[in-house]
């Protein structure tokens, strides 16, 4: 029996599809929207068209993976967001270098962001991402160990924008859910990210000082008193 899901209207401004609603009766269902985002890589005429046009159907995957409940239907959301965010290809596929097309525009989309910790794509796939960790964690797992699965620095430092960031922001979730010695070790590691992640990766770098001035700004004000 189809498991019918349903996910709220996007009604997204200066799209051909504002109207839509994203309706997904079957996890694979989710593929049609990749696909349409790669097409539009292909067919659009510039830049600006394909981030307009990629707008729906791009939030159609990222609201799925960050709220479904169902487990196969949050699977094929991730997965497809996260080759559409320059993950690895899969072995014995063609290359598509409209996958290439559609990162680059993602990573320019979130340098225009203006909330870039709290609304963008990358903040709601983090979301997803934690919640999966948050429903890991539960029961029996203790805290330490919990802690000990969350994104090492050098990890981050080997993806690329889109995923670095991403764990960045996994890492600033971690650090507002945890206390005492775990919290101070994720302070300390994001303190050390803050340091050592260089200009040359601009996404990477300004979701970090975000993050940095976050989590310090109490101290940062009261220095300033």
């Amino acid at each position: 029996m189809k498991t019918f899901i349903f996910i709220l209207s996007f009604f997204l401004m200066n799209t051909s599809w504002a109207d839509e609603t994203c309706v997904i009766y079957e996890a694979q269902d989710l593929y049609q929207y990749q696909d349409r985002i790669l097409a539009l890589a292909k067919t659009a005429k510039s830049p600006e068209t394909l981030k307009s046009e990629m707008q729906q159907p791009l939030r159609c995957l990222v609201e799925t993976y960050k709220d479904s409940d169902d487990m196969l239907t949050k699977y094929v959301a991730g997965s497809c967001l996260q080759r559409l965010m320059g993950g690895p290809e899969i072995q014995g596929f063609k290359k598509d270098k409209n996958y290439d097309i559609v990162f680059q525009s993602l990573i320019n989309q979130q340098l225009e962001q203006s909330e870039l910790l709290t609304k963008s794509e990358i903040a709601d796939f983090a979301k997803g991402k934690w919640q999966e960790y948050i429903d890991f964690c539960k029961g029996s797992v203790t805290e330490l160990l919990c802690s000990e699965l969350l994104p090492t620095n050098d990890r981050i430092k080997l993806q690329n924008e889109m995923l670095g960031a991403t764990s960045m922001l996994v890492l600033k979730s971690a650090y507002h859910q945890f206390s005492g010695e775990t919290k101070k070790r994720i302070h300390q590691q994001i303190t050390k990210l803050y340091r050592e992640t260089s200009k040359e990766s601009p996404l990477k770098r300004r979701v970090i000082e975000q993050i940095y001035r976050e989590i310090n700004k109490p101290a940062i004000e009261l220095r300033g008193s």
